[in-house]
């Protein structure tokens, strides 16, 4: 079978390549950075294509505050100590993300056409 006769479909890495090239709107990219501002930051950077960057706010700011609470748990009883560690980190995950949502959004901008 030809290499070529593969549909695109079942090439996932083509179809990001040619999401990258087309690139996106003005318009689109001042929705993505209110998305990141006011939404959820990484959802923004996800529509304004820019695929890991979007997953990883995500994560960083859903993941991280998860750990910070399942400490907060889970020191409370044990360990006061370990608590002034385990609330930052809620907060620090989520204001970080926030951060990096905004300046995200303004590098879509700049890089719309």
């Amino acid at each position: 079978m030809n290499k070529n006769a593969i549909p695109n479909i079942y090439k996932p890495w083509k179809i990001i390549n040619n999401m990258k090239k087309k690139g996106i709107s003005e318009e689109l990219a001042i929705v993505c950075l209110i998305l990141n501002i006011l939404i959820m930051p990484g959802l923004g950077t996800l529509i304004g294509k820019k695929i890991k960057e979007g997953i990883w706010q995500l994560v960083l700011l859903i993941v991280v505050p998860l750990i910070g609470i399942a400490l907060t748990i889970m020191f409370a009883v044990t360990n006061t100590m370990l608590l002034i560690i385990s609330i930052p980190l809620i907060f620090a995950g989520v204001i970080s993300a926030w951060i990096w949502g905004i300046v995200s959004g303004v590098q879509i901008i700049k890089e719309s056409k």
